[in-house]
C-alpha cells in the first residue's frame, strides 16, 4: 500500500510527533509499503495535499492540538482518504478532559473530582476550588496532552504556576490529586493489551520523564493483584467502546493504596516513539512494533473500503 504518514504540526508536542512519525515510517517500511512522510507545519491549509491525495491510507502521528483533538481527522473524511484511528468525534471528546470526565461518571468509570478555571484565575478562585476539593490538586489544561502544562499544586503559594503560558482553548481544569501509583491500558482493536505500570525517577510523570531515556521504569504487565488488574481494563475497555475509540487508545489511570482505580484521561494517537506504551503493551501480547503499524494501516484500508471488494 501507499501510505502517508502525518507528523509534526504547530504544537507543544511537535518534536514528539516526529520522533513518532520516523518510527512508524520506518516500520511501515518494514512491512513493505512505499512509505512517505509528511512533515506539517499549522496543518489546515497542508493537509490536503500531495502525497497525501494519493496515499492508500493516512497514518496519523500528531500529537495533540488539530491532529489529535479531530480536526484533522474530520479534513481527511471530507476527502474520503481512510486513516488509522477513531472519527472527529471520538477524537474530539477524549482530547477534552471535562468531556472525557463527563462520560466516566456516566459510565460508573471513577475518576477524581475537579473544576474548570479560566485561563488567569485569581487567589480567590483557586482558594474556592480548594475549598471544595482539599489539597493537593492537580492542574492541567484543558486540552493538552504529553503532561504539558500539568502542575502538582501542593498548597495555595503555588498557585504562581498560573504565570505559565495559557492552554490554547484558555481552560484548565484543577483535579483532586489522587496518590499512587500510575497506571496505562493500551486498547488496539477492541481489545486491551497488557497494562504498563510507570515509575518516574523522581516527582510526577511529566513531559521529561515521558520522553527522557532512562527517567521512568516501566513495568510491563504491571504487578496488579489480578482483580485489581481485571477492574482497570473493564473500565478502560468500558471508556473506550463507549467513545468510540477502540481502534487505537491508551487509557491512563491512577492507582491509590488501597487499590482503586480513577481514570485520568483517554489518548487516541498515543506516542510510538522507543519509550512509548502503545508498543510496550501491545510487544507483551505478542505484537510487534511492525507487525501493529501493519496492521493498523490495513484495517484503516479494509474498514474504509468494506463491501467495494478491494483487498489492500
Amino acid at each position: 500500500m501507499k501510505i502517508a504518514v502525518l507528523m509534526g504540526g504547530d504544537t507543544a508536542e511537535r518534536e514528539v510527533s516526529l520522533d513518532s512519525g520516523a518510527a512508524v515510517v520506518k516500520a511501515l517500511q518494514s512491512a513493505g509499503h512505499d512509505v512517505h512522510g509528511v512533515v506539517l507545519g499549522r496543518l489546515m491549509a497542508e493537509v490536503v495535499r500531495e502525497p497525501l491525495m494519493s496515499a492508500d491510507v493516512v497514518f496519523i502521528a500528531l500529537h495533540g492540538g488539530a491532529g489529535e483533538d479531530g480536526r484533522v481527522q474530520a479534513v481527511l473524511d471530507q476527502a474520503s482518504l481512510p486513516y488509522v484511528g477513531c472519527g472527529p468525534a471520538a477524537s474530539a471528546l477524549c482530547m477534552d478532559k471535562v468531556w472525557s470526565k463527563l462520560l466516566c461518571r456516566s459510565l460508573g468509570v471513577p475518576t477524581s473530582d475537579w473544576t474548570e478555571l479560566p485561563a488567569d484565575p485569581s487567589a480567590k478562585d483557586i482558594a474556592a476550588a480548594a475549598a471544595l476539593l482539599g489539597w493537593p490538586l492537580v492542574l492541567k489544561p484543558v486540552d493538552e496532552g504529553s503532561a504539558i502544562g500539568v502542575h502538582i499544586l501542593k498548597e495555595e503559594s503555588d498557585a504562581s504556576v498560573f504565570e505559565v503560558q495559557a492552554p490554547w482553548r484558555g481552560l484548565w481544569m484543577l483535579e483532586r490529586y489522587v496518590a499512587g501509583s500510575e497506571l496505562t491500558v493500551p486498547v488496539l482493536w477492541n481489545e486491551a493489551m497488557a497494562i504498563v505500570e510507570i515509575r518516574p525517577e523522581s516527582g510526577f510523570y511529566d513531559y521529561e520523564h515521558k520522553y527522557t531515556k532512562g527517567r521512568s521504569e516501566y513495568h510491563c504487565p504491571a504487578p496488579l493483584a489480578a482483580n485489581v488488574a481485571q477492574q482497570v481494563t473493564d473500565y478502560a475497555l468500558r471508556f473506550a467502546r463507549a467513545a468510540r475509540a477502540t481502534e487505537m487508545a491508551r487509557i491512563d489511570f491512577r492507582l491509590d493504596s488501597d487499590g482503586n482505580a480513577f481514570f485520568l484521561e483517554a489518548n487516541t494517537i498515543p506516542g510510538m516513539t522507543e519509550v512509548s506504551l502503545l508498543p510496550m503493551g501491545a510487544a507483551e501480547r505478542g505484537i510487534d512494533f511492525v507487525e501493529m503499524c501493519d496492521r493498523l494501516c490495513r484495517n484503516a484500508y479494509s474498514s474504509f473500503h468494506a463491501g467495494s471488494g478491494d483487498t489492500p
